[in-house]
């Protein structure tokens, strides 16, 4: 009868205490009471049950060996919401019930899984059911917030076109027979006399020389 129920533990107080362990701790080969005790401190034989609630939120696999989403979770930038996202999946029926079901508190978390359920008032699981969901979602963020923002951002801002540098245009008929070399951001359109003199041309560019570049 237990396996109709979704994921709880009696010492629900607990839950807390192996979530921000597995945070600050390497990740194990596997996930056991040795772990627990040795390496995560955690002696007290009440957490013996919690390795059975990793394995029911998808951070252990059948031989208790840490997940791809074990590894993600210790990510502070993301833990919450994949904390959240399994929860979602391992509490799917009460969230079914009810989308916003991390919202509920605990007398209407309680009468939800009653419902679910078909359980009556002295069902004995229920109030470790409601438990462990209310320390779970504690600790989850169930907001829709873009992953990588930062990333993002930075992709954004490469994309932005590059301004283009100014061109050095060569000034013609300098007066020391020397090029003047000048930067401009504008185009200049010239309309040039039907002549073949070339003092008037020279005369033009003189002009550009003495009254722009001064």
């Amino acid at each position: 009868m237990a396996n109709k129920y979704p994921p709880y533990v009696n010492a629900y107080n607990k839950v807390a205490d192996v979530f921000i362990a597995i945070k600050s701790a390497a990740v194990p080969t596997k996930f056991n009471q040795d772990y627990l005790h040795t390496i995560l401190g955690l002696g007290s034989s009440s957490y013996h049950a919690m390795i059975p609630l990793l394995k029911r939120l998808d951070f252990l696999d059948a031989n208790n060996q840490p997940t791809q989403l074990y590894k993600e979770y210790r990510d502070e930038t993301q833990s919450k919401h994949i904390l959240a996202q399994q929860i979602k999946v391992a509490y799917e029926p009460l969230f079914k019930a009810n989308e916003f079901a991390h919202k509920l508190n605990k007398e209407q978390v309680t009468s939800k899984l009653k419902t679910i359920l078909g359980a009556g008032d002295d069902d004995t699981i229920i109030p470790n059911v409601v438990g462990t969901f209310l320390e779970l979602v504690k600790l989850a963020d169930f907001d829709d917030k873009p992953k990588n923002t930062k990333k993002k951002d930075e992709d954004v801002s490469s994309e932005k076109p590059k301004s283009t540098p100014e061109k050095i245009m060569p000034l013609i008929g300098s007066s020391n027979g020397e090029e003047v070399k000048f930067g401009i951001s504008y185009t200049i359109n010239l309309n040039l006399p039907a002549t073949t003199e070339i003092e008037v041309f020279n005369a033009i560019f003189r002009s550009l020389k003495e009254n722009l570049l001064k």
